[in-house]
This record gives C-alpha cells, structure tokens and sequence, in this order.
C-alpha cells in the first residue's frame, strides 16, 4: 500500500512559509502604524462617509478605518467597466468617496492612495485607471475619485478592468509649521 502524501506536504509547507512571511513582516506593519498614529493630531475623526457614482453603486462598497481615522481602505464590490463588440467603448466608471472631518484648528489634512488592487485582461482594449483627492468645504471634507475607462481599439476587441480596492493614508500639516518659515 503506497501512500502519497507530497500534496499535503507541500500544502503544509506552503502554510508554514506563509506563516513565516506573515510574522517576519508583523513588526513593520505595527512600527508603520505607530509613526502614522504619532503624526495624527488629537481632536481629529472621521464624523461621516458617503459614496456615489456609477462604478460604485448602493451597497457595494466598504470604507474601512485604522482605530485612530489616520488610514483607511475602500473596497468595491462592483467596479468595473467591460469592452467586447456591441458595447459602447469607451467604457467608464467612477466612484467618490467623501468624508466628512473633524480638523483641529492649525491643521490642514490631505489623502496619499498607496495602493490599488486592479485586475486587467483585454485583447485590442486601452486604458486604466486614476485616484484623485480633493479638500472641500473649508477643509472639513474630503473626496478621493476613482476613475476607470476602457477604449476599444477596433470592432472586435474586449477587454476588462476590475477595480478592487484603493489603501489611503492621511497627511497632516500644522499652520505653525507653515508661519515659521523664514526665506
């Protein structure tokens, strides 16, 4: 009787490294979050979040925050645009996030995205995506834009684009910084 048990080696191998791969980088995600937790000024939250637009519709989509509002990821459940014949190209989609903020006085806030999960198959298909931010409403609001369009280069080309999440950190600057700098 021969018994095989390469698969479930591999598989417990393959967990294991995992597991090593998760704990090696354990220490840099806290000592990430610990300089942005310390560049975060008192006072400040997140009072409200709303979206709209065609790439993200009712229901469809998470905003997740770290503890102290500093972070957060946006995950989209439906967005994405297709190009195959018979389908109006270019194809596009939009989606903006707004959030409402509580700023402490002597302070500005703006959005960095730092990463984008995005799936892309075409043949004959162009195009891509963009995130953009913008601060609204006296400083107290902001709105992060994602944007995804497809273009077909000919009458048989398809193509698709999946736009999965987008990870955003918060900036700070103080006014103080700002007056104190001599020229």
């Amino acid at each position: 009787m021969v018994r095989r048990l390469i698969p479930h080696r591999r598989w417990t191998l393959i967990q294991f490294n995992m597991l090593k791969t998760f704990t090696f980088f354990i220490p840099f995600a806290l000592a990430a979050s610990c300089i942005v937790a310390r560049n975060t000024p008192e006072g400040f939250a997140v009072t409200n979040t709303n979206y709209h637009g065609s790439g993200c519709p009712p229901n469809s989509t998470l905003v997740s925050f770290t503890p102290d509002s500093s972070a957060f990821i946006i995950v989209y459940e439906a967005f994405g645009v297709n190009i195959a014949p018979g389908l109006p190209s270019p194809n596009s989609k939009t989606c903006t996030v707004t959030l409402d903020l509580a700023v402490p006085t002597g302070y500005n806030v703006s959005l960095a995205p730092v990463n984008t999960e995005t799936f892309r198959q075409d043949d004959g298909a162009t195009g891509g995506f963009d995130v953009n931010s913008v601060v609204t409403g006296a400083g107290t609001q902001l709105e992060l834009t994602t944007t995804a369009v497809l273009m077909a280069k000919d009458s048989t080309s398809t193509g698709m684009l999946v736009v999965d999440s987008v990870d955003v950190v918060s900036r700070f600057s103080s006014f103080a910084l700002l007056t104190h700098i001599q020229f």
